[in-house]
């Protein structure tokens, strides 16, 4: 794709649209690209920045105004997403298995893996490296421009980085989820009960257990994702598996250690996000069964033309949606303050006038950032994405796939301040700094290549959330 076509997302999304072969489940990519644009209006509408003289301090409304976090109930949809990716990442599987049995090199289960595992890295991490090379060095420019004052927005920049640190990971655990997912609920029930005993365990030694959470709980979710795509045709089933769920949660969060809010707060002792709980995991049941419960009609709906244009749009930009638009809200917010535009504070007689038309120049920041990001969707990076010239064993593609979830994990929990040794921060425990972060991310992602790259041969330049 060049990058003129790829700055002509609607035409290009039109063209997609009308080659769609009927056997597309057009609502994996309305669920996706949906729940990427939730979380998007979520962050706009949450995110309220005070400034002490030339200082930003980020708060949350939903800290401010404590009443609201109910809502997190459902508009916490990360879920979702991760439930469609798998349906997706089932499809890709099931595909790049028949194709391998149609070829004339047999190759061993691992080896296929490792191989798949390269294609679905590469598209995931492409725009990654092309956000970080724009941001660490803006970050290390700002710091000496503006000195300690650009150091809130240098903890921000990556902040969402851990959706995909999680995310790849999920993905490498595709074939497990599959073959779990024909054993029907049970291993979704088995893997709710190794989560609240990872709670119980975090909560009663060290925080550093509940990281285990972060494969357990959205691994679950993934896999229940396939299990209740199993069973689009038994609504009534997949809607007293959420009642339950529901009911369980309601239970844990007024009876147990667990907040209200699905979300993470500032300055909150426990959060159902980092690392994830008992209660997300719920949480996740409630939400992947009640959206399931209601796939054939929003099937239905996807086959209207116009609206499966739009979902091809989102999708062909979704990955640049999810990775600039906190870069957008943080534009926005430094120029209202430079205009002496700064919204009321929470509570204050405008604030809520304010918010509204705050929200509205955020969104068309937004939309002008992704457009001018979305041609580093389809920019190849050739130490990514050429192949190897030897390709190492597939134990070294699942250690890398390690290294890039912890990574990313990383990245997120440190943000760019001070990058790359000058800050180190501590999550649930553990010692972490940017460039650290960095490092074995960077590293990941060369052994993802390493092992699976002879072969394969990266999928097409397609961008979007294919992987």
């Amino acid at each position: 794709m060049t990058r003129p076509a790829a700055l002509n997302i609607w035409a290009l999304a039109g063209e997609a649209a009308a080659k769609t072969p009927p056997s597309r489940d057009r609502v994996v990519d309305l669920l996706r690209g949906g729940s990427l644009a939730v979380v998007v209006i979520g962050h706009t509408l949450m995110a309220v920045v005070t400034w002490k003289g030339s200082t930003p301090v980020i708060g949350n409304l939903l800290a401010e105004i404590p009443e609201l976090q109910v809502l997190t109930w459902v508009l916490q949809v990360m879920p979702v997403f991760f439930a469609a990716g798998a349906i997706a990442n089932r499809a890709s599987w099931n595909a790049a298995g028949a194709k391998a049995r149609q070829g004339s090199t047999q190759e061993g289960s691992k080896q296929d893996w490792a191989a798949w595992m390269w294609g679905r890295t590469a598209r995931l991490m492409r725009p990654v490296v092309w956000f970080l090379a724009v941001w660490i060095p803006l970050v290390i420019v700002l710091r000496v421009a503006v000195g300690p004052d650009a150091d809130p927005l240098a903890r921000l920049s990556t902040q969402l980085l851990w959706f995909l640190g999680v995310y790849i990971v999920v993905v490498a655990f595709t074939p497990s989820e599959v073959r779990w997912a024909r054993r029907g609920p049970l291993p979704v029930v088995a893997m709710l009960g190794a989560v609240a005993v990872v709670d119980l365990v975090r909560f009663n030694t060290h925080d550093a257990v509940g990281l285990i959470n972060f494969v357990l709980v959205w691994v679950m979710a993934a896999t229940l994702g396939l299990v209740a795509r199993d069973r689009i045709d038994r609504p009534r089933l997949l809607l007293g598996w959420a009642a339950a769920a529901l009911a369980v949660e309601i239970a844990v969060v007024a009876l147990g250690p667990y907040p209200m809010s699905m979300v993470g707060m500032p300055g909150e002792k426990v959060s159902n996000m980092a690392p994830p709980t008992l209660a997300l995991a719920l949480h996740s049941v409630v939400l992947i069964c009640v959206v399931s419960a209601g796939w054939n009609p929003l099937h239905r709906w996807c086959r209207r033309p116009r609206v499966w244009h739009t979902v091809c749009a989102v999708g062909a930009v979704a990955m640049s949606l999810y990775l600039w638009h906190l870069s957008a809200l943080i534009v926005v917010t430094v120029l209202q303050n430079a205009l002496n535009l700064n919204r009321p504070e929470v509570g204050a007689a405008g604030f809520w006038p304010a918010t509204l038309v705050h929200t509205v120049v955020c969104l068309v920041v937004v939309v002008g950032v992704v457009l001018a990001a979305a041609p580093l969707e389809h920019l190849r990076v050739p130490w990514l994405e050429t192949p190897a010239r030897r390709r190492l064993p597939a134990a070294v593609a699942a250690v890398g796939v390690a290294c890039i979830g912890v990574g990313l994990l990383a990245i997120s929990a440190t943000g760019l301040e001070g990058f790359p040794f000058f800050r180190v921060v501590r999550f649930a425990g553990v010692p972490l700094s940017p460039g650290l972060a960095v490092i074995v991310w960077a590293v990941g992602v060369v052994a993802v290549r390493a092992g699976g790259s002879e072969r394969a041969g990266v999928p097409g330049r397609s961008g979007g959330v294919d992987a």
